[in-house]
């Protein structure tokens, strides 16, 4: 029987568009129009307005940010193929603590909450008990992981781990050996390493 692959996928602008709802909040109160192209690096702060500086930060933290987000392109259907594969996927995602307003009265949800209930509604597919919050991914078991921090694809790679960055403005100036643009490129170097077979035959159809 063939061995399965375990994959592992991080949600924030991976699975999800983050960064596209980080700023149109962040454009909305700061009446700015920026876009991630700004950012040429992971550090955002110097790409913001000066009167907002670190408070851009705040944003990861506010309360329903993780409720709000749209899936990528490509992406529900390509979870959707390999776990009809076989694959075992795991998202492993980083979550920050608590939430920006209400403090010890605060009565709704954080943001690791806010991420699983974002995960049961557009990737039913995957099991509540396949997330894993973790910043160190790398402690993680998998035969590959999909994400766009520069600071863990160096990581994985230092490692000798596999690694698949999805391409986002910060990680451009980050060497990748894998390197995917949409979710059908993801999809493409997915099939190439664990599943050579399918990729021939569909090459063969086209």
């Amino acid at each position: 029987m063939k061995k399965q692959p375990v994959i592992l996928v991080d949600m924030d602008d991976v699975l999800a568009e983050f960064t596209e709802e980080w700023l149109r909040r962040y454009n909305e109160d700061y009446d700015d129009t920026i876009t991630a192209e700004v950012f040429d690096g992971w550090d955002a702060v110097n790409s913001v307005k000066p009167e907002c500086g670190v408070n851009i930060l705040d944003y990861f933290k506010a309360p329903g940010i993780y409720r709000h987000l749209k899936p990528k392109a490509g992406s529900q259907a390509v979870m959707q193929e390999l776990i009809d594969l076989g694959a075992e996927v795991m998202i492993v995602t980083d979550s920050p603590m608590g939430c920006t307003f209400g403090g010890q009265d605060w009565k709704g949800s954080n943001p690791t909450d806010d991420k699983r209930a974002w995960l049961m509604e557009h990737f039913p597919m995957i099991p509540v008990e396949n997330v894993i919050v973790a910043r160190k991914k790398w402690f993680v078991i998998g035969d590959v992981l999909i994400d766009d921090k520069p600071a863990t694809i160096e990581k994985f790679q230092e490692m000798n781990r596999k690694i698949i960055a999805m391409e986002m403005p910060y990680n451009r100036k980050t060497p990748a050996r894998l390197r995917a643009k949409t979710w059908e490129d993801v999809r493409e170097i997915l099939l190439r390493e664990f599943y050579p077979e399918l990729e021939v035959a569909v090459g063969s159809n086209g």
